[in-house]
């Protein structure tokens, strides 16, 4: 989570007079801090999730070189050794660690070794005005790379992104012997506070033998952001730390299930999980604060988030929810991520309910995670997969513990007979329950490639979860669905959109339709509440709109509509 997004438990550290702050703009401070954090400690356990990964600790230079973001998001280090006045004291800090430790749940410290803010200019070694500079030690620009931004255009080797700077953030040289022993002192100070692990900020801009041994001086696991498409490129930094980011993962997963992709794709990724040295240790997501919201890309369809997230929270790995996700955010609607998506994304947490709609869906699965050993280390193998539907199971081979997962990346229902695993322990006549609907149960039955077989149907957008023996009774919440019928001929090639004064509508650009039947095309949601009325208007190729007055529709229900255009 983004601390300063989070929870504003003390005014009293808001604004520091710097410029920093202003509640009303998302790229600069808004008032979270530990404290508030420490009050809603309750929220994330209840979600069911054992550990709480921090945005940095340290303290920063207020904004940028521009003067256009402050540093809420903790990349703008000016003082390693110091925490964060906006964020509160270190005897804050403490009592969080303390209490999230009390409560069951452990801390990750996000750390930044790659870089300071920005004091020096381009490839200057002269800080101007001599006072702009970090913090002692490391106000010695001997201390730093000077080589310019990097370009990230193609060009790019491994030696010039370990010696450029980031978005013109100074790049520490770790090969110094005063920064390294500074770097790595500090760190091992705040992780002297309790910290269970670390994450590690730019991890491919810092030389991977540096990362070997901070991880080894620190004591603790880390796993490091290598935010790169590639498995070959990725798959060599777990060499290196006990974990990684998994953006290939990420990309894969994310682009297929937001917009109904290829399921092969998934199968494709798996398949080279071999290069890693433990793919149980890849940290996975569907979120971050670098990319848009995934219900952004999604078309705002929570099923579709449903599915994702019973995915990521069955599949190898370990599984990261960023902040707000349990509360559908919505990222303002804005899907832009270039070069990174840095404010609609990181939007102040506006809800606590424990009991909405994807809040209720993570804490089931967190809670069947725990139940069952092979959702957490089991070893991940495919079952199934073609153009709409993938599978796999997750088998703890030293005790035949086994879960079964299918997903329909489709609208249709869609019907399957699946082989198990010739690994598997499970015999014909075993009943397998759906963890996240227990009254959908399949039987083990004789025939198929391997002698043992299950035949299921999956809804639209339905990821399952199949378990053999008791499962504690679970039925989902029911779902809030609005639907938007338009019945119209619009010809071969064109297509209906629809636009309205509520989101995930708006007047500014529309939400496409789907064609269901010849004439027929349908939009579905679930964020308009039940009841609450909204306007909206139907258009062909999104720019004809339908003549006369706005269609008036109510959250919950579904509405057919007859337009002219």
């Amino acid at each position: 989570m983004l601390v300063d997004r989070f929870s504003n438990g003390s005014t009293a550290n808001d604004n520091t007079g710097n410029g920093e702050y202003n509640p009303s703009d998302l790229g600069f401070y808004h008032g979270g801090d530990w404290t508030g954090l420490t009050n809603k400690l309750s929220y994330i356990k209840n979600l069911g999730v054992t550990a709480i990964w921090l945005s940095p600790v340290s303290e920063q230079q207020p904004l940028s070189r521009d003067g256009k973001e402050a540093s809420y998001h903790g990349y703008f280090t000016k003082d390693f050794a110091t925490p964060n006045s906006h964020f509160g004291s270190k005897a804050e800090l403490q009592t969080l660690i303390d209490t999230a430790h009390s409560m069951g749940l452990k801390m990750i410290l996000d750390v930044v070794p790659n870089h300071t803010a920005d004091y020096l200019a381009g490839t200057s070694t002269t800080y101007s005005p001599s006072t702009n500079k970090p913090a002692s030690p490391l106000d010695n620009s001997a201390y730093f790379h000077h080589n310019g931004d990097c370009r990230f255009d193609g060009s790019e080797t491994q030696t010039q992104i370990e010696n450029c700077d980031l978005g013109g953030l100074d790049d520490l040289d770790q090969s110094n012997s005063t920064v390294s022993s500074y770097l790595m002192a500090t760190y091992k100070d705040w992780i002297g506070m309790g910290f269970d692990g670390i994450r590690v900020d730019a991890a491919r801009s810092v030389p991977k033998p540096w990362l070997q041994s901070f991880e080894q001086t620190m004591g603790v696991p880390t796993f490091g952001e290598v935010f790169v498409g590639d498995i070959d490129y990725v798959s060599e930094y777990q060499k290196y730390e006990w974990g990684v980011l998994d953006f290939p993962y990420f990309f894969t997963v994310r682009d297929t299930l937001v917009a109904d992709g290829d399921m092969r794709n998934l199968g494709g990724l798996f398949d080279q999980d071999y290069k890693y040295t433990n793919a149980n240790r890849l940290e996975t997501f569907l979120d971050n604060h670098d990319r848009a919201r995934f219900l952004t890309r999604a078309d705002d369809n929570y099923q579709r988030l449903r599915s994702a997230l019973t995915f990521l929270l069955s599949s190898r790995g370990v599984p990261v929810i960023y902040y707000g996700t349990e509360q559908a955010d919505d990222g303002n609607g804005n899907p832009n991520e270039v070069p990174i998506a840095n404010k609609d994304n990181r939007k102040d947490m506006t809800s606590f309910s424990e009991t909405s709609t994807i809040y209720t869906h993570i804490k089931r699965l967190n809670a069947m995670k725990k139940a069952y050993p092979a959702l957490r280390v089991g070893t991940q193998r495919e079952m199934w997969k073609d153009q709409q539907v993938y599978g796999f199971s997750r088998r703890v081979d030293s005790s035949g513990a086994e879960a079964v997962t299918l997903i329909n990346g489709t609208w249709p229902n869609q019907t399957r007979t699946i082989p198990l695993r010739a690994e598997s322990s499970l015999t014909v006549g075993t009943v397998l329950t759906n963890i996240m609907n227990t009254a959908d149960t399949v039987t083990v039955q004789a025939g198929g490639t391997t002698g043992k077989q299950i035949t299921t149907t999956l809804g639209e957008h339905e990821a399952k979860v199949y378990v053999p023996g008791s499962v504690t009774a679970y039925t989902p919440p029911a779902r809030n669905v609005t639907k938007i019928r338009v019945h119209y001929n619009v010809g071969l090639g064109n297509s209906i959109a629809i636009r309205g004064n509520t989101y995930p509508f708006t007047w500014t650009y529309g939400r496409g339709a789907r064609n269901i039947a010849p004439d027929v095309w349908e939009f579905e949601l679930e964020r308009i509440p039940a009841g609450q009325a909204f306007e909206f208007k139907p258009l062909v190729n999104d720019s004809q709109y339908s003549t006369g007055a706005n269609y008036v529709g109510t959250g919950g229900q579904t509405m057919d509509v007859y337009p002219t255009f």
